[in-house]
């Protein structure tokens, strides 16, 4: 990693020329103007030994898939407004979910921004197999842009959706960082499956959430509490699909959610809970890595 990689907060936004890819430039601005933060906007190209018929870019041995690659890189920066700092890349690599963690890790990035697939009914995010490579392999937390609905504006509010397994510290760590660089409210939000929960249990666990959600802050950010900047909330449900669908989110709202028990090396590992969530969180959602310290950092 470069100097200058090391003192300049970095986004890889992975682009394609598609809706999709327009989603992720989309997303990337708002998060870019909200916290000063440079823009990676990269086109990874198979190596000509990986290419396969199933590869969205040709390998045809000569300079005119090179060109049609650039002009697809200079259509991207051009959406990029004069306000946000950003550049290209073209990475050669095995698959575009290699490509773009090699690229997050020579730019020293925060994180990298890739759009979801194509919503399904009301659903607005669902990863298809780049997400779920990068999901299962990337060091830096990945955002996920939702279909259509990605030009948020400023950040208005970070929601963490978090539990008692282990993990949730790292999550709730990287989520006040990230509310204060941004200087945005910040609201701890436990998600109860109450389904056969008597009454008395279920004021338990929010008692519960409440106490565990109070501690962290006291340790890391306790003015943000103190202010009524940041909440302990919990949201009720049959399951946590109902639990999340209930969940109230207002304009330019960002959700984290914390990668799986089972992630190793610090890596994101999305389990079967992230999956579920992931099906009606209707706005874009940051998965944190279990070791991550923060997404939007100050350093």
């Amino acid at each position: 990693m470069s100097q200058a990689a090391a003192t300049t907060r970095r986004l890889v936004v992975g682009y394609i020329a598609t809706d999709r890819g327009r989603d992720a430039i989309a997303l990337a601005i708002s998060l870019a103007r909200s916290a000063g933060i440079e823009l990676v906007v990269t086109i990874v190209r198979p190596e000509a030994s990986t290419f396969t018929a199933g590869n969205s870019i040709p390998q045809d041995g000569s300079g005119i898939v090179s060109q049609q690659l650039e002009d697809w890189l200079d259509e991207a920066l051009a959406l990029v407004p004069d306000d946000v700092h950003a550049h290209g890349v073209i990475h050669t690599s095995s698959n575009e979910s290699k490509g773009l963690i090699e690229v997050a890790e020579n730019e020293g990035a925060l994180g990298i921004v890739i759009g979801a697939r194509a919503t399904t009914l009301m659903r607005s995010l669902r990863i298809g197999t780049v997400a779920t490579a990068l999901l299962h392999s990337s060091e830096v937390p990945v955002v996920l842009a939702p279909s259509g609905n990605s030009d948020i504006g400023p950040v208005s509010r970070i929601t963490t959706l978090f539990g008692a397994r282990p993990g949730a510290a790292a999550l709730i760590g990287a989520a006040i960082q990230s509310a204060a660089v941004l200087d945005v409210d910040l609201r701890l939000l436990s998600l109860i499956e109450n389904d056969g929960l008597g009454e008395d249990d279920t004021v338990e666990i929010r008692e519960f959430a409440e106490e565990y959600g109070g501690a962290v802050l006291a340790g890391r950010a306790a003015e943000m509490f103190e202010s009524g900047r940041a909440v302990v909330k919990s949201q009720a449900g049959a399951d946590i699909e109902e639990a999340a669908a209930n969940v109230d989110f207002q304009p330019g709202e960002i959700a984290f959610i914390g990668s799986s028990r089972l992630g190793r090396g610090g890596r994101v590992f999305i389990g079967a809970r992230a999956r579920r969530l992931l099906r009606v969180l209707p706005v874009p959602v940051v998965v944190v890595p279990r070791r991550a310290l923060s997404t939007v950092s100050t350093q």
